[in-house]
């Protein structure tokens, strides 16, 4: 006769159900780690958005409370920015070298105009509020922020015109422009 194994179950997980197993888990890690390196890289782009929608916005606020008869007002916009104030041509996000990125800004107002007169907005839009704290990105380079805005006169009837005041903010993303845009209304009555 032969001798009889025992009829009672083995516990435990054998080799190769151990490795298995290790597979598994190593896969479903490395998936986790890339998802959380995906939600950094998101997270990181949506702060620079906010960042920059919260520049354009604080000039709009800014130029709010400017007197009507400031002279950062006076002067409409012309040329391309009078025919495309939204840049629908995307020359604000072509390399600042470029004629198109050159036109452009020509005929904007930028930093030299907005802060030339009494100013209580942010200074620097690379900068916070807080000294020597700037905008970074993931490996630390600094993000810079360029504001720019025009202004379209319109004639809404005898005494009264209407200021269409068009601001962008210009950042780099990972290394590629991009433009966040802005509006904001005044109306000038009188002379």
């Amino acid at each position: 006769m032969l001798p009889r194994g025992s009829s009672r179950p083995r516990h435990g997980f054998t080799t190769i159900e151990a490795l298995v197993a290790a597979v598994v888990f190593l896969l479903g890690l490395s998936g986790l780690l890339g998802a959380l390196t995906q939600a950094r890289n998101a997270t990181a782009q949506a702060r620079r958005y906010m960042q920059a929608t919260d520049i354009a916005n604080d000039l709009v606020e800014q130029i709010q409370l400017w007197d009507i008869k400031d002279s950062r007002l006076a002067s409409p916009a012309t040329g391309v920015c009078k025919d495309d104030p939204m840049d629908k041509a995307g020359a604000l996000l072509q390399p600042e070298a470029s004629s198109a990125f050159q036109a452009y800004a020509a005929c904007m107002k930028d930093e030299i105009n907005i802060a030339s007169n009494k100013w209580a907005g942010l200074k620097d839009p690379t900068s916070t509020f807080d000294k020597g704290h700037v905008f970074k990105d993931e490996q630390g380079n600094i993000t810079k922020y360029r504001r720019f805005y025009s202004i379209l006169v319109q004639d809404v009837r005898p005494g009264v015109k209407r200021l269409q005041i068009w601001v962008k903010v210009r950042y780099d993303d990972a290394g590629e422009p991009r433009v966040v845009t802005t509006q904001a209304m005044r109306l000038q009555m009188g002379s």
